[in-house]
């Protein structure tokens, strides 16, 4: 089920010819609605984190109709970065997948009964789940056998897509490897990061995860184009 959600997703990047991926990374809401109004036509989707809808002074209702409203319909991905049990991961799934949430994060490294009951929930309600391999930061405790792990568990649950960072070529390189070729991968950590997003889609990577290069950009609207040039025909076939 989670590849009708992957032909959706690519569908709708096709459809808005992009593989940008704004993170809305700030707890101003103003700053929010003017980042977003101005890069909607460039972006394929925007990712939140859970709390910002309360921060916004929002229910997570509310703050979806929003955002996809100043975003012209953009896909509203929520980086729960969900790490428990299968019986508390598919309550905390379905809980936000009715809010209206399209699809969600998800760690791997509670294994795969735990990120199956997160599928399962995403299933039900044709939603997506995308599974943390790797973390882009530095000092990440993601080490190699467990990205591998991940990884495995992402290709035999066929999720929609895995996160893995854009500014480690080489372990995004395994992770596509691993993952074959039709489970998509979304990458933090171009820009601010010290990722290049050139070399992170040749890397293997399909979308690129944004935030603050546009969010902090004197114009939003002209570097969340130049970011979409970039990475322009890199969109798979669904």
């Amino acid at each position: 089920m989670q590849y009708e959600y992957r032909r959706v997703f690519l569908q709708n990047a096709m459809s808005r010819d992009s593989t940008l991926i704004l993170a809305l990374d700030t707890t101003d809401w103003k700053k929010a609605q003017r980042v977003l109004s101005e890069s909607a036509k460039n972006i394929a989707a925007v990712k939140v984190h859970p709390e910002y809808a309360d921060i916004w002074g929002f229910s997570h209702e509310s703050a979806i109709l929003s955002l996809k409203r100043i975003g012209d319909g953009v896909p509203v991905i929520l980086d729960a970065k969900i790490a428990d049990i299968d019986k508390s991961n598919a309550m905390k799934a379905e809980y936000y997948f009715t809010k209206g949430y399209d699809a969600i994060v998800s760690h791997g490294f509670q294994g795969e009964k735990a990120v199956e009951a997160v599928v399962n929930s995403a299933n039900k309600m044709k939603k997506g789940v995308f599974l943390l391999a790797a973390m882009s930061s530095p000092g990440h405790m993601f080490k190699e056998e467990v990205v591998e792990e991940i990884a495995q568990i992402a290709k035999k649950l066929d999720v929609a897509g895995v996160i893995a960072p854009g500014n480690q070529y080489e372990l995004l390189s395994t992770v596509r490897k691993l993952v074959g070729n039709d489970i998509l991968i979304l990458s933090p950590g171009i820009g601010a990061q010290g990722g290049d997003a050139e070399k992170a889609f040749k890397a293997g990577s399909n979308f690129a995860i944004v935030g603050r290069g546009i969010l902090d950009s004197t114009n939003p609207k002209e570097e969340s184009k130049k970011l979409k040039e970039i990475m322009r025909g890199s969109i798979p076939t669904p």
